[in-house]
């Protein structure tokens, strides 16, 4: 018997004692074990390539994101129509009540200072719900010269932005004379009144007395 069928006997007799000692199962379990193992080793250097292929593509795309957003412009402001900054700015120049009532002054007061005479005026509120301003119009019978008249509208409108002048008519009872008798019919724009504003056109029939 030569060395290389003494260590195959040798072999055979250990695997035979192995059987008998542990049972035909336990070698089916040791080849199974041994088969996954193999395909562990196979499979599991596969799937961490795929996942680190994976980060780097996630690293480039948020790097190309991040280079996008550092190089885009801010995002546009919504413009405003020329109908609407025409709208905002009358809503900006609408006078309150405590303006009404120092403005019906000053207006009687400017036109004493040019000198003309004025009888009592006439007084109607209104209101203007598409521009959601209220209107108070102020008819004011006077008579002078007419220069002076031409004066005294020019200084209201340069000085009172809410006043508006609708309507001047004027009459001379003889062409010879330097007096006329004019009707002025003005109109004030204002904010909407409150609810607790119950007050204002009792303010109002004082200033037009």
């Amino acid at each position: 018997m030569n060395k290389l069928t003494l260590i195959a006997e040798q072999l055979r007799l250990r695997a035979e004692l192995w059987l008998q000692r542990h049972g035909p199962w336990s070698l089916a379990l040791a080849v199974i074990g041994a088969a996954l193992l193999a395909l562990a080793l196979i499979v599991i250097p596969g799937l961490q390539a795929e996942l680190a292929d994976k980060q780097n593509e996630q690293q480039t795309t948020l790097a190309e994101l991040q280079t996008r957003a550092r190089g885009a412009p801010p995002p546009a402001v919504p413009r405003q129509s020329a109908s609407e900054r025409h709208y905002q700015a009358f809503q900006q120049t609408l006078a309150d009540d405590r303006q009404v009532l120092a403005s019906i002054q000053a207006i009687l007061d400017s036109a004493a200072s040019h000198q003309l005479r004025s009888t009592r005026a006439e007084y109607q509120r209104g209101r203007a719900p598409l521009a959601n301003a209220e209107t108070l119009q102020m008819t004011v019978p006077l008579s002078g010269r007419y220069p002076d008249v031409r004066r005294w509208i020019e200084e209201i409108l340069a000085t009172q932005a809410f006043v508006a002048v609708n309507e001047l008519a004027f009459k001379r009872a003889e062409i010879g004379l330097d007096e006329i008798e004019a009707r002025v019919r003005l109109t004030i724009w204002q904010h909407p009144a409150k609810p607790s504003e119950g007050l204002r056109d009792v303010a109002t029939d004082e200033a037009a007395r």
